[in-house]
């Protein structure tokens, strides 16, 4: 089977079958317990990726030879498991595979570019309008492609029963390829293409009575906004506390909105925190992190649901200290994001 194909690396585990990726005519070795994604990605392959959890579906490949873990095609619809698609992060290999690429044209709808602003010096808005009514859940997220090998996921702080669009904030990274390309080039009326939507991070009617606490950092802002303007259209009754946090006064975002809708309703809180001293005109801003002012605020949670939208880092330390103080890990939604120029986890 791979008598022509050129071998990069030989078994050293002689107490294992030995498994092959064979992707584009050359064949890799995967390690004991490595994914087929973390195999390419250890050999140098550009394989496009995000959240390395078989949630944003990014990383779907095609299976031509080989049979695939049971683990690989999970949350995939029947069509795309009958082309042989399967998610390349989930794929932990029990015998040599050959694969592909996936076909990514049934995979991406197209969307235009109705509206684009500045939120901040360094984020802006996308709105963008569907061909075809698309189904989601304010708080989900979209992947966008900018090409075969770059796509990203962005959070929709959009809300499908009040908007005709979809609404992204894209916060310019240092070196992000895609970020740069959104924030710098793409104009109103370009057509864009996405997959979606995916994710669990949205606003639970049956909690209604319930205490929420929201915490974010950065563009994490975006989805807590969608599921904050969704607990608010079905009638919320408990009180809904919004931490949001950035290193200067200056990256903070939406702030008159968010104070003129907490106005609006008695029980929503808001607390924009900034990590450097306040130099700025902007008034009431609480110097610190914002995941330092909520738990100080919120020593029992067992009550509560929580909401944990921003930095991986952020992410995981709230999930820590949010258990430490109570909360039930059913009752905790978190949407890390992570720059894709880590190479390691998930967004850009």
């Amino acid at each position: 089977m791979f008598a022509n194909t050129h071998i990069k690396k030989f078994s050293a585990l002689q107490n294992r079958p030995l498994s092959l990726i064979t992707y584009n005519n050359s064949c890799y070795e995967s390690e004991a317990g490595e994914s087929a994604l973390d195999t390419l990605l250890r050999h140098d392959i550009n394989i496009p990726y995000a959240c390395k959890a078989g949630v944003c579906h990014v990383c779907v490949m095609q299976c031509l030879e080989g049979t695939l873990p049971s683990g690989a095609v999970i949350g995939l619809k029947d069509s795309q498991v009958a082309h042989g698609n399967f998610l390349a992060c989930q794929c932990i290999p029990t015998e040599s595979l050959t694969v592909n690429d996936a076909d990514k044209r049934g995979l991406f709808s197209q969307v235009k570019v109705i509206e684009k602003d500045k939120l901040s010096p360094d984020i802006c808005r996308i709105r963008m309008r569907t061909a075809t009514d698309l189904y989601y859940r304010a708080g989900q997220f979209v992947n966008l492609r900018m090409n075969d090998k770059d796509i990203r996921s962005y959070s929709l702080a959009s809300l499908p029963t009040k908007d005709d669009f979809l609404e992204l904030h894209i916060k310019r990274m240092q070196n992000g390829v895609v970020s740069n390309w959104l924030f710098g080039e793409v104009k109103t009326g370009d057509v864009l293409e996405i997959q979606g939507p995916f994710g669990d991070c949205f606003y639970m009617p049956h909690n209604i009575n319930a205490e929420i606490l929201m915490i974010g950092t950065g563009t994490g802002l975006a989805p807590l906004i969608g599921i904050l303007r969704d607990a608010i259209t079905s009638g919320h009754r408990g009180q809904i506390s919004l931490y949001h946090g950035e290193r200067n006064v200056e990256q903070l975002y939406l702030v008159s909105e968010l104070r003129e809708l907490v106005a609006q309703h008695t029980n929503i809180r808001y607390f924009p925190c900034a990590s450097t001293k306040n130099t700025s005109q902007i008034e009431r801003i609480f110097e610190g992190r914002a995941s330092d002012h909520a738990f100080a605020s919120n020593k029992n949670l067992s009550d509560k649901i929580i909401y944990l939208c921003g930095s991986a880092a952020m992410v995981d330390e709230s999930r820590d200290q949010a258990q430490l103080n109570g909360a039930k890990s059913e009752n905790i939604f978190a949407d890390p994001f992570v720059t894709k120029d880590l190479r390691l986890d998930v967004r850009n």
